[in-house]
């Protein structure tokens, strides 16, 4: 079973992956975070995706199905999230050539609170871990103990930049997906954006 998440920046793609694993057993591939390692490594490639990535820009196809062909090399188990792909039609055509996507999670949520969100949030360098400055008191990973960072992307310019190219280049995949598309209201609490969807899964198995 394949499931893509699509949704706004800072609409909550990552917790609630999180919280899916406490229910399935399943394949994470997360290109944000993936091209992010890449970065980490210091390589040729790492520093095209670093100015890419900090200019709010999209990273080309082929360097984003370079990483993800690695990904689905390694796969253990029946389900397999794609989180935040594909992101545009040039996208879902590449991986519609090597997989079928069986459901679409729309993660809905407005601009403003988007914004709000991707303005309080800091994200561990190693694992990829998401949680607010409110709720830490140090820059230390609660999770794998790696160093909690503001994300270079995570300015108000990029952000409003990153949606002009959301509205433009990942509407078109709701339309190409329509059938498939399940929406969840993002604004909600995390508990009951991670309770429909779990009900969701259950149900279509």
């Amino acid at each position: 079973m394949n499931i893509f998440l699509i949704g706004i920046q800072g609409c909550g793609k990552g917790t609630l992956v999180e919280g899916l694993k406490q229910h399935f057993d399943f394949n994470l591939i997360s290109v944000g975070q993936l091209l992010r390692e890449e970065v980490a490594t210091g390589s040729d490639l790492g520093k095209k995706i670093d100015k890419l990535i900090s200019a709010g820009n999209l990273v080309d196809i082929d360097t984003v199905m370079k990483t993800m062909s690695k990904k689905l090399k390694s796969l253990k188990h029946d389900i397999t999230i794609f989180d935040g792909f594909p992101r545009n039609s040039e996208q879902a055509k590449e991986i519609d050539k090597i997989l079928n996507v069986d459901m679409v999670f729309h993660l809905v949520l407005s601009k403003d609170r988007a914004i709000e969100r991707l303005l309080n949030r800091l994200t561990c360098e190693k694992c990829g871990h998401i949680t607010k400055k409110q709720l830490v008191d140090s820059d230390v990973c609660p999770v794998c103990g790696g160093k909690l960072i503001t994300r270079t992307d995570d300015t108000i310019e990029s952000i409003e930049k990153r949606f002009k190219i959301y509205e433009k280049e990942t509407y078109p995949l709701l339309e190409r997906y329509s059938s498939r598309v399940v929406e969840i209201n993002a604004d909600a609490e995390p508990d009951e954006v991670l309770a429909k969807a779990v009900r969701i899964i259950h149900d279509y198995n």
